[in-house]
């Protein structure tokens, strides 16, 4: 009885097997000479195998890995019935294992925001799947990048971060339908082996670097093959700000558009949230217009000029392209290796490839320096300590924005008179009222006097410039608190500035100051413009971003440092 149950065991657990082994991997047969010379390769047959620069999120084009070799022995390969074109027969490259027909076509839209550059550049190795670093030693300081610092997406964030403060939203839609491994002891391809027999002995920083920048820092192991589209778009955050919305707020309103080009996506609530963000701002175009400083990346398919993501009039267009990716994929996602991990132990060359490798991941890792202290908050982010905190209120958001246009500091000075004419048969006892808006200051009486100084400076804090408040003053002679008498009055529209003004009265002269400062990011005689925030030129030619700098630059900030550069403050 317990003999006949094993067996049972044993028979169930091979059955089990044998089918995880098929599901693992598409049905493969065996093709014949003739078969397998007149059968086209698998759709993206020689996207593995390929050497890839893991700092500039790059492949090389130039291949590691033997992606054309085909023959098992004696003309026969690997066939492989493609589903997505309806059931041809391809050939797979011997290299090549788990080859599998997939289906992960979403048209969900995905969506990310970035406080700063220095957030893009840490995510910009996100397209790897697995730990890119295994076989490597460099360690990583705290705050600090390694990795993607010059691929397109984080350069153009770094470059933008100098011209103004940004923020960063990305949106996304991934299209897979096949994915395979490399062989764990693949063919290595003669371009390689050459390059790599060609070092010397000796290790020669400079002939090392040379395939580094032939061939890469890693070889693709693994590859999900469809296409992608990506766009990340630059939001100006105080702008913004100031025209009524946060950059979560564009953000989010930006999912809804680029959501809304997908049929069977619905989002209504947030639609419905950023329609009447439009009438309350009265806002004309869409936010995709609106928001336009985009940079956008279409992998894979037949690719035209088209909008495949914000447009909505071709959604024609974008079914052509999906359908195109099942014949022209690009890769989607990646699992790596380093290089050196192709040569054997006794290779002479694998230590002096490492050291390489790392030599020059490490130079171009990103140090994260706050460049500058904050105007106004404080660097007390949680997720970025150089991104400046301020307390809420109804002038200031959060990050340090102005909720309005016309936000202003207001500080009226230097309050005097001459040849005031009070009382007929004695002085003047003067006082001055000065008023903006609600706003009321008052100076003291000075008694007997046609001819007053006030010392007063009056301070009239955070106020918005309007066309209806005007800055006025009333001068009176104060006799008691209960008989006063109006002896002039005048208003001005404020600008921005430091002014001196006069005001002709029947009997007198009144003669005052001010001070109007825009807020931050404000500016123009109103302080209804915008005001970019930009790095100060010294300060960009030291830095890569606008809190960033490559580990290989850092010497120019210990020479800033020790010539005591004037816009820099350690922190």
């Amino acid at each position: 009885m317990m003999g006949w149950m094993r067996n049972c065991l044993v028979g169930w657990w091979l059955c089990y097997s044998l089918i995880s082994v098929i599901t693992a991997e598409d049905q493969l047969i065996l093709g014949s000479p003739e078969d397998c010379k007149n059968s086209d390769f698998v759709p993206g047959y020689n996207l593995g195998g390929e050497g890839f620069d893991i700092v500039k999120m790059e492949r090389k084009g130039s291949y590691v890995i033997d992606m054309e070799t085909w023959n098992t022995g004696n003309g026969s390969c690997k066939l492989h019935k493609n589903r997505y074109l309806n059931g041809q027969t391809e050939k797979l490259p011997i290299a090549v294992v788990f080859w599998r027909s997939i289906s992960k076509c979403s048209q969900k839209i995905s969506s990310k925001m970035y406080e700063s550059s220095e957030a893009v550049v840490k995510d910009s190795t996100s397209s790897v799947s697995n730990n890119w670093k295994v076989g490597l030693d460099i360690p990583l300081t705290a705050g600090g990048s390694l990795g993607g610092t010059h691929s397109r997406e984080a350069t153009n964030a770094m470059a933008k971060s100098k011209e103004d403060k940004f923020s960063f939203a990305k949106h996304e839609v991934k299209c897979s339908f096949y994915s395979y491994k490399i062989a764990s002891s693949p063919p290595l391809h003669q371009d390689f082996l050459q390059a790599v027999k060609s070092l010397y002995p000796t290790y020669d920083s400079h002939s090392y670097q040379s395939i580094i920048d032939r061939f890469g820092t890693h070889y693709t192991t693994g590859v999900d093959l469809g296409g992608k589209i990506s766009a990340v778009t630059a939001i100006k955050t105080c702008k913004a700000a100031m025209d009524g919305l946060t950059d979560t707020a564009a953000k989010d309103c930006l999912d809804v558009e680029a959501s809304g080009t997908y049929q069977g996506v619905t989002l209504k609530t947030e639609f419905s949230h950023c329609q009447e963000l439009k009438k309350k701002l009265n806002i004309k175009e869409t936010f995709s217009s609106m928001f336009d400083d985009r940079q956008t990346e279409v992998t894979g398919g037949n690719i035209n000029d088209e909008d495949l993501l914000f447009s909505t009039t071709s959604q024609n267009a974008r079914k052509v392209w999906q359908e195109s990716l099942k014949s022209i994929p690009d890769v989607v996602t990646y699992t790596l290796k380093p290089l050196h991990l192709l040569l054997n132990d006794n290779n002479p060359a694998k230590k002096g490839l490492k050291s390489a490798i790392e030599k020059y991941i490490r130079n171009n890792a990103l140090k994260q320096v706050c460049s500058e202290s904050c105007k106004i908050g404080k660097n007390n982010s949680a997720r970025d300590r150089c991104v400046c905190v301020c307390q809420r209120s109804t002038n200031i958001l959060s990050n340090c924005c102005p909720t309005e246009r016309g936000l202003a500091t207001l500080k009226v000075f230097k309050l005097h008179a001459e040849n005031l004419y009070g009382d007929t048969f004695s002085k003047t006892d003067a006082s001055v009222d000065v008023i903006y808006g609600d706003l009321i200051r008052r100076t003291a009486v000075i008694h007997e006097n046609d001819n007053p100084h006030w010392n007063e400076s009056f301070e009239f804090g955070s106020i918005t410039i309007s066309l209806k408040n005007k800055l006025t003053f009333n001068v009176y002679d104060r006799d008691t608190y209960w008989n006063s008498n109006l002896l002039g009055t005048c208003d001005f529209d404020l600008k921005s500035g430091k002014w001196s003004e006069v005001c002709m009265f029947k009997y007198g002269t009144f003669f005052f100051s001010y001070t109007v400062e825009c807020a931050p990011s404000l500016q123009g005689p109103k302080c209804a413009d915008y005001s970019p925030s930009p790095m100060a030129s010294s300060l960009a030619e030291i830095f890569n971003s606008r809190n960033g700098i490559l580990a290989k630059d850092t010497w120019k900030l210990e020479v800033a440092q020790n010539f005591s550069h004037p816009h820099f403050k350690d922190q």
